[in-house]
């Protein structure tokens, strides 16, 4: 099965794409130079700006594909990373004209454009010039990504074995055997790893002091969450005093694998095994089919959309195997672009079709945008919530397979697969959130220097939240293996955010099937034009108090628990 993007839904060929780029670099070097801001011509200049970011977006999404179809593509990455250069020198132009004080008085009365000069008002502290910022690009990020990309090379070569294959391993002792040796291959390279790790650190600290914030984590918090460094803070404490949520599953589990197998002593690499049931692949038809079926509640709509974005013929889709494919599974689109989602393989695994409900739900969400938005740079919001409506995709995926179950396992399965979910969104989540959060401060106060040190700071945090980790010294270094840490620094803790909000939405689903459909939708069409805070409230008639939210998660995950001690009984 192979599926492949149309590229002349964005350029019928390289020549046009190069030709059509050659003019609006000229259209954006004009616009750099356009001094005539003021408030009689805001909204004009304003609609200018749009328009370019439209074009921009464009031909930058028009080059990632072509990255991620051949990621030996050294012409179109140099292209792509002039482009982001600038998209990003343009939005910082126009985010230091909409400060000056004649224009954000104008603003008040800008109804269209109200929230972008909000939010370029309330950064403007954090704001440095183009030559500042071209210094931090170069020597900043530039740094970054090539340490990330250095952690990458390197985790390729390491042949440490099939995971997944050793995990399903019927046999205790080759299980054992193999995640010992899995965990060794890395080992051998963990002060690499750390190295590397703790150069990424500093960077990304450097950066944000540069920028005027206290630490990378408080630069990222109000960035990504919109929320202060305090608050996250007690976030992660709480779950930490919440830990006996996840033992009681945990136990469970544990309790189930040794009645099933007779081990005396379970361990991780032991709780993967299938309870008397394994499903069979899917084809791709399969998948779209049950997806489809999965997410109707969201609304026809909702519904149009992925089915238009999983039809091969539109075009619209790139999974297909080969060699040189970017490692990645991601949506690419923006307000006035077409929408694409790259996967680099479907084997129509649970988990891949699980994925593929998640990745294509961003691009269906970017989609409703692209459709109902007025203003394109609206298309931009936290993480967080582009993460939460992906993570109810998938436990709606989740509650149809188990109605389709049969069975008594098959039923246990499904309940245990959402567990599962839960458990790594929210409690996964929070064990790399804290890991992160320490890792950084202990940095930035001279107190980590090395791959001891980052062993013994991920030990004690690990050893409150797992049942098995205590006995198992070799996953003291399992932090190698998290690649967002080096990827994506900071991302982690998006996905904790993103769990509480999308078991809300869980739960308000199902107690208003009907009427929640049309609110999600206009939740999803309506873009990020206000704080999340504040979205949430108007569509969905709740916010981000994370005690409330928090609460809530817990008890669909106790419930959930005992749903499935019932089925195993």
């Amino acid at each position: 099965m192979q599926f492949h993007v149309r590229f002349p839904r964005y350029f019928n060929s390289d020549a046009a794409e190069q030709s059509s780029r050659n003019v609006l670099l000229d259209s954006v070097a004009a616009f750099k130079r356009d001094f005539g801001w003021s408030p009689a011509n805001l909204r004009a200049h304003l609609d200018a700006y749009e328009k370019l970011l439209v074009s921009l977006q464009m031909h930058h999404t028009y080059f990632t594909l072509k990255c991620y179809v051949n990621n030996q593509d050294t012409v179109s990455k140099q292209v792509r990373n002039q482009l982001n250069d600038s998209i990003a020198s343009v939005q910082a132009r126009v985010d230091r004209l909409l400060i000056k004080p004649d224009l954000i008085k104008a603003a008040g009365k800008e109804t269209k454009y109200h929230y972008l000069v909000e939010q370029a008002t309330q950064d403007s502290g954090h704001r440095l010039s183009d030559k500042e910022e071209t210094v931090i690009s170069k020597l900043g990020d530039e740094m970054i990504a090539h340490l990330a990309e250095r952690y990458d090379h390197l985790m390729d070569s390491i042949q440490a074995g099939n995971k997944s294959a050793i995990l399903k391993n019927p046999d205790s002792v080759l299980r054992r055997t193999g995640m010992l040796t899995y965990y060794a291959a890395y080992d051998r390279h963990g002060e690499v790893f750390a190295g590397t790790l703790i150069d990424i650190t500093g960077q990304k600290t450097a950066t944000a002091k540069l920028r005027g914030f206290n630490s990378a984590t408080e630069m990222t918090y109000q960035n990504s969450l919109q929320l202060p460094e305090a608050s996250v803070k007690k976030l992660l404490t709480e779950l930490s005093k919440q830990s006996g949520v996840l033992g009681d599953y945990q136990r469970l589990l544990s309790n189930q694998v040794s009645r099933a197998t007779g081990l005396k002593q379970v361990h991780s690499w032991d709780t993967s095994l299938p309870i008397g049931f394994t499903a069979a692949p899917m084809t791709f038809t399969q998948a779209r089919s049950l997806i489809l079926t999965a997410l109707a509640p969201l609304g026809k709509e909702y519904i149009a959309a992925f089915a238009r974005l999983l039809d091969p013929a539109n075009g619209q889709l790139e999974i297909a195997g080969g060699p040189n494919r970017m490692t990645e599974f991601t949506s690419v689109g923006f307000p006035g672009v077409p929408e694409s989602l790259y996967m680099k393989s479907f084997s129509g695994s649970e988990r891949e079709v699980s994925r593929l409900a998640h990745e294509g739900g961003h691009a269906v969400h970017e989609q409703l945008m692209s459709d109902h938005v007025t203003v394109p740079s609206y298309k931009n919001g936290p993480s967080f919530l582009f993460e939460a409506y992906a993570i109810f995709n998938e436990l709606l995926l989740i509650d149809e397979l188990e109605k389709r179950a049969q069975t008594r396992e098959g039923k246990a399965h499904y309940t245990k697969m959402f567990l599962d979910k839960l458990a790594l969104e929210v409690f996964t989540s929070a064990e790399e959130g804290e890991f992160e959060q320490r890792l950084y401060d202990g940095v930035a106060a001279g107190g980590i220097h090395n791959r001891n040190d980052i062993d013994t700071l991920y030990a004690g945090i690990m050893k409150p939240y797992d049942l098995y980790f205590a006995g198992e010294p070799q996953r003291r270094s399992e932090w190698i293996n998290k690649r967002l840490l080096y990827d994506d620094p900071i991302y982690n803790i998006n996905y904790l955010y993103a769990a509480l909000v999308s078991c809300k939405l869980y739960t308000l689903q199902h107690q208003d099937p009907r009427g929640f459909a049309i609110k999600y939708t206009a939740l999803l069409q309506n873009g990020f034009d206000a704080p999340a805070d504040d979205l949430l409230k108007k569509y969905m008639g709740f916010g981000l108090d994370k005690d409330a939210l928090l609460k809530g998660t817990l008890e669909l995950m106790k419930n959930k628990t005992a749903e499935l001690r019932g089925l195993l009984k």
